[in-house]
């Protein structure tokens, strides 16, 4: 069988089967379409039964090629018809199929679909800060901390260290960065869960002057930092970090030392995302508080005003005088627990965006191994400010 006359038989099949699934023309109309197509199958596939000429051929070949035609526009719109009955929504419109085309779908039905297409943000258009978390405010800032080295009440630092009250001045830049600490310390909780970078600014921490002893600078290791939710005083947030000196550090002739090791900073962490930087939790308090203090001093004023004292006015107001001063004692200390949660602006230092608040001061400490057993022995104490980068 030729090419041609099995490209005919394909085509008649595919019609046949198309009109099956087409629920809108009747099984007669299909019956027709079957035996014409049939018998123009059958008649082009049986031998011939004399020599043909070669414009006989010709005019053959011709004749099947309309054929053709015919039958792939039949063939290709009842194909349509057949999709839009089954949900197939086509994105455009059919075109004829040219030999090339069919032999490229062929060919390219096994490939996975294409990639989808790669955009790119361009960095410098856009002007938006990445959101951060309340553990996360401190990225990317830099601080400048002093380090008040010295006896501090409750230290387990030897008894005659520090004893004749002299202190050490030490100061350093520190870049708190974003970057993860892999370098495990139980100073941090989790060791070093949500652990950062800290980026000590040339590696240098300088030690102020003495009386015996001018200004000296001595190298130190970056360190790490950490804020730890809930663990601070009623619950506050805590700051964490920690340098590493490489040698004992001390004045000549001075009994105060910081010894070779890592050195650690606690402080406190009040974050302002919510309220905006006021003191709300407090202010709602003192209200309170007012109000119930001028309450009392009206009843107290009524009851003043009652020479009997066993009226039953007088015995009234003093029993609601008794349940105001017992509210006033709860607001009270909800008031000094606000305080805690929100201390005063004057008690903290901010940073560039006034987003999170540090104190002032905290307290320094280092570590002492004793067999299995860590201890922290206090330092001394630190205050931060914070500082702007330095442009390179």
């Amino acid at each position: 069988m030729s090419p041609i006359r099995s490209m005919l038989s394909f085509l008649g099949g595919t019609v046949v089967l198309s009109q099956l699934f087409l629920s809108g023309h009747s099984f007669s109309n299909t019956k027709q379409l079957t035996q014409r197509t049939s018998s123009r199958v059958l008649m082009h596939m049986a031998p011939p039964s004399r020599t043909m000429s070669v414009a006989e051929i010709e005019a053959e070949s011709e004749q099947l090629r309309i054929e053709i035609e015919e039958l792939r526009k039949e063939a290709l719109s009842r194909l349509e018809a057949l999709s839009e009955q089954l949900g197939v929504v086509e994105t455009e419109p059919s075109k004829p199929l040219s030999a090339s085309a069919t032999t490229q779908t062929g060919d390219d039905k096994d490939l996975l679909p294409a990639p989808m297409p790669i955009t790119f943000t361009d960095t410098k258009t856009s002007n938006k800060k990445p959101t951060k978390g309340i553990a996360n405010l401190l990225d990317e800032t830099t601080w400048k901390i002093s380090l008040s080295i010295g006896r501090e009440p409750g230290t387990w630092m030897p008894k005659d260290w520090g004893k004749s009250g002299q202190r050490l001045n030490l100061s350093f830049t520190a870049d708190f960065t974003p970057s993860q600490l892999f370098d495990r310390d139980d100073f941090f909780r989790g060791g070093y869960t949500n652990a950062k970078i800290l980026n000590v600014e040339s590696n240098q921490i300088t030690l102020g002057p003495s009386l015996s002893e001018g200004q000296r600078s001595y190298k130190v290791k970056n360190g790490g930092w950490q804020v730890t939710r809930g663990d601070g005083p009623m619950g506050t947030d805590l700051l964490r970090f920690f340098i590493e000196v490489d040698e004992e550090i001390t004045h000549a002739g001075s009994d105060v030392y910081i010894p070779k090791g890592r050195i650690y900073c606690s402080c406190g962490y009040f974050p302002f995302m919510n309220n905006g930087g006021k003191d709300g939790m407090k202010d709602a308090v003192k209200d309170e508080i007012k109000e119930i203090e001028g309450e009392i001093m009206q009843l107290q004023k009524k009851k003043d005003e009652i020479k009997n004292p066993f009226n039953l006015d007088g015995i009234k107001i003093s029993s609601e005088i008794f349940k105001l001063k017992q509210d006033l004692d709860q607001l009270n200390q909800r008031l000094s627990f606000a305080m805690v949660r929100q201390p005063d602006k004057q008690l903290l230092r901010y940073s560039p965006d006034g987003d999170v608040g540090l104190t002032k001061e905290g307290g320094v400490c280092c570590e002492v191994k004793k067999g299995p057993v860590v201890e922290y022995h206090i330092l001394g104490r630190f205050g931060v400010v914070s500082a702007q980068k330095e442009e390179k």
